[in-house]
């Protein structure tokens, strides 16, 4: 299983990142995703033994 690390905890998933998040109740519009150090789309395929965080972001006017 891949790791997600979001908001300081730790969650275990294969699939496309956009997919782990909505069943985590997460919007996955709302974060960036980073593996290995290099920013990827959430549609990015993870796998077993494969590590993403998962930096919130904010926008405003």
């Amino acid at each position: 299983m891949a790791s997600i690390k979001v908001d300081g905890e730790v969650f275990e998933g294969n699939g496309r990142i956009d997919d782990i998040m909505h069943s985590l109740g997460r919007h996955p519009d709302a974060f960036i995703y980073i593996m290995e150090g290099v920013p990827v789309p959430s549609d990015t395929e993870v796998g077993d033994g494969e590590k993403v965080d998962a930096v919130r972001v904010a926008s405003g006017g």
